[in-house]
Order: structure tokens, then sequence, then C-alpha cells
């Protein structure tokens, strides 16, 4: 578990856990629901002396900032924060002292009647329906146009993403059938050699403009493995610096 700060969230659990919490409440769970699945998916946090404490303030002060406070929590945070177990963690003196003033303040919320329930908006998940060698063509900013072909997908709680490979191809126009067959695989000229890549689709209408399904099929170079991650609104700085195409 990474820390990195006294406050509440300024750990990796503790971010993690609200950024959870808020996705379960997103899609129609209860509080109640929602710590039941954290539960479970956080069982590993909960068999350690260490984190039990940070689990349950996390979720306890996502509660309150939300204003859907659950009593299992509720009570569960305050008898951390009572019996001063979190603060075991402390080792200088001063980040003990500011802690636990940290604490003290998150019992007086729980203690005080909660703000009302905020709107958390629904998670919007990437729902890919990609081939597996199906070639997309993606036009760049210098409005040439590029080839990736996908060679797998992943899922997690975000959705599903194509697992793509780069084609070495940049040009004003879309290459024939026959030219796309002969295409090898673009690498980055570093000890990395980066060759694939989880490409994660824009939301923006301007971008999905950018993309489009050719009709065109040919066999993947490699299976997935070892991919770096593409992500929006950094997509054009990543394949120039990765892969030296602008």
């Amino acid at each position: 578990m990474g820390t990195w700060g006294v406050a509440i969230f300024s750990d990796d659990l503790a971010a993690d856990l609200r950024s959870d919490f808020r996705d379960l409440i997103g899609d129609g769970l209860t509080p109640s629901q929602a710590v039941d699945r954290l539960l479970v998916d956080y069982a590993s946090s909960l068999d350690d002396d260490d984190e039990t404490p940070v689990f349950w303030l996390a979720l306890a002060a996502t509660q309150w900032r939300l204003g859907r406070v659950e009593q299992r929590t509720r009570k569960n945070a305050l008898r951390v924060i009572e019996s001063r177990s979190d603060l075991q963690r402390w080792d200088n003196a001063k980040d003990r002292e500011k802690r636990a003033r940290v604490l003290d303040d998150l019992r007086g919320k729980l203690l005080a009647p909660p703000p009302p329930p905020k709107h958390v908006p629904s998670r919007v998940r990437s729902a890919n329906v990609w081939m597996v060698g199906e070639v997309i063509a993606f036009r760049l900013m210098s409005a040439r146009w590029t080839l990736m072909r996908v060679i797998g997908h992943h899922t997690d709680k975000g959705g599903r993403s194509a697992i793509c490979e780069l084609l070495d191809w940049v040009d004003d126009r879309i290459p024939s059938r026959e030219a796309v067959a002969r295409l090898s695989v673009r690498i980055e000229q570093c000890p990395r050699a980066i060759s694939q890549f989880l490409f994660q689709e824009p939301r923006k209408k301007k971008d999905k403009a950018r993309i489009l399904r050719i009709g065109l099929n040919s066999e993947p170079a490699q299976r997935p493995g070892g991919y770096t991650v593409l992500v929006w609104p950094c997509v054009d700085r990543q394949l120039k610096e990765i892969f030296g195409i602008e």
C-alpha cells in the first residue's frame, strides 16, 4: 500500500476504495450492497492489520461526502478512530499528530448529520466490438492515415477495449487490401521495443470521427502480451513518442 501523506485519501488503498464505491453507487447499488461487494473484493486488505483501518476510514469519508452514510461503515470507522489503531502506522511523531487531527475531523463529521445525497453518474464502459484481425484506420493530427490491427481484447471494470499492433503505414490515403497484407508491424526503436497497445476508444464526437473501420482483415503478427496503453487525449503524443509517427 503506497502512502504519501496523512490525509484520508493520501494512499493507494483509500483512493481505490473511493473510486470503487463511487462506481458501484453510480451503477445503482445501495450503500449496503456496495459495501458487501467491496468486502469481497478487498478481502485481502481486511486480513491486514495496517490496511483494515484504512478500509473503513476511506469508506466512511467517501460515504459522508456523498451523503450516503451506511451505519455498518460508520460504526467500524468510529471504532478505528476511538481505538487509535490507525495511528500505529505512523512512526514520525509529527505525522502521527497530524493524522490524529485528520481522524478527529472525520469523527466529528460522522457524528453529525451527513449532507444531502449527491448525484453520482453511472460509469461509461467501453464496449469495443472490433474483431481480432480487423484493420482500423486512424487519422493523425497531420490528416494522414495510419493503421492498427486488432490482436485481442482486454476487459476490466471499465469495459472491453481492443489490444492492437501498429502497421507500418503513414500516408494520405488508405492502402489496398493487397498492400495491407504485406505491411509489417511497427516497433518502438528503444530497449522496450513496444509493439502493441491497448486502445481506449474516444468519447468525444470529433475524436470518434478520426477512426474508420475499413472492412479489411488480416492475420495478427503477435499475441497480446506486454502492451502499453494509449489514452485520450494523449493518443497523438503517445504515437509520436513511442512509434515516431505524426
